[in-house]
């Protein structure tokens, strides 16, 4: 019989894993508790990441081939709760916790497919921390089991899909540029550098780079979504700045080259700003399954839809793993005050893995 998921849930939301600062190594000590019940072989990894710790969980059947991956964290909590966020609360058709839907409520789901069924077949699921930062974990997931998920062709990566197959996304790019100067008094403005006025000219620069980027993209994701960020600088108005920064994301559309996109705006950037001093924080590849035809029907890739939201299918499909994203709750309700699942969804859910997981 498989288990309770809403039981599951309850217990998976009372570990605080919000991001930054949350417990990730504990939830999933008790993750591969259930797995190994249930009949994996499972080992936790522990993950350094921005002086905390994070971590994932691996649990495998056989020889894998296909990977289903939830993450663990969750965001930090909102204002407005009604309640104590780690306590769930069950009723209206709903669980409402703090992570119960994006992505606690997937975690259940897949524990109690576990249950009642077939020993499954070369499969792996894996639980993995820091989704909600920086994707440090499944970086790590990635380099760390190359052998373990060298057979692997297919993953479903969960995310609040509202248990329909998410097939598209764009990626994320952000850039920081740092323009110096000498600073001094305002009355030697004319003979100094003015970094406030050269980061703006860039920033200008950048946003024009946007417009003409507006067809760019498959019907559904057109344009780059060029976004002037931040633009900062100086102390006083009589005080030239010694320094100014500009801070930029775009959000590269499915099948667009992030690296390319970057070589372009680095390129604009030293053009128009010579000394300009360029990082990049973040660099996440877009996303779009290549073989959705090979998912099993169950997972509706007969209708999929377009994810506005950046998920981890990009990091396992840059790794040559064919991906699409699935899982139960609405992303409406994610990193919100009184976020909840239905339980229908979370049923739902609890059946389609168990249908997949029994092929």
């Amino acid at each position: 019989m498989p288990s309770d998921p809403v039981e599951l849930l309850t217990r998976l939301v009372a570990i605080d894993t919000h991001n930054p600062g949350g417990d990730e190594p504990r939830l999933c000590a008790l993750t591969a508790d259930e797995l190994r019940k249930r009949g994996a072989e499972v080992r936790v990894v522990e993950v350094p990441r921005d002086g905390a710790v994070g971590a994932y969980t691996l649990a495998t059947w056989g020889t894998p081939r296909l990977l289903v991956n939830a993450h663990v964290d969750t965001v930090p909590v909102n204002l407005g709760w009604s309640g104590d966020p780690f306590t769930a609360r069950v009723g209206d058709g709903r669980v409402v916790g703090l992570g119960a839907c994006d992505t606690k409520a997937a975690i259940a789901a897949i524990l109690s497919a576990l249950d009642g069924g077939p020993t499954p077949r070369d499969l792996a699921i894996a639980f993995t921390g820091d989704e909600e930062r920086h994707g440090t974990v499944m970086r790590a997931l990635l380099a760390n089991e190359r052998d373990a998920l060298a057979e692997v062709e297919r993953a479903v990566v969960c995310e609040p899909t509202s248990c329909r197959a998410g097939t598209r996304h764009r990626g994320i790019l952000w850039i920081d540029a740092a323009i110096g100067g000498r600073g001094g008094h305002s009355s030697r403005a004319d003979d100094e550098p003015a970094p406030l006025a050269d980061a703006s000219r860039l920033a200008v620069a950048f946003a024009e780079w946007g417009q003409r980027q507006r067809d760019v993209g498959p019907l559904g994701f057109r344009g780059m979504c060029m976004n002037i960020a931040k633009l900062d600088g100086g102390v006083a108005f009589n005080v030239i700045p010694d320094e100014a920064t500009l801070t930029i994301s775009v959000r590269p559309p499915p099948g667009t080259d992030v690296e390319h996109v970057r070589e372009q705006l680095f390129s604009l950037a030293l053009d128009v700003v010579p000394r300009a001093q360029l990082a990049v924080p973040m660099a996440n590849p877009s996303f779009h399954s290549a073989h959705p035809e090979r998912f099993s029907p169950l997972l509706g890739v007969d209708a999929p839809i377009d994810l506005a939201f950046w998920t981890e299918a990009a990091l396992l499909t840059a790794a040559g793993i064919d991906c699409v994203v699935y899982g139960p709750g609405d992303i409406a309700h994610a990193h919100a005050p009184d976020e909840f699942v239905p339980i229908a969804d979370l049923v739902r859910a609890r059946d389609t893995f168990a249908q997949l997981f029994a092929t």
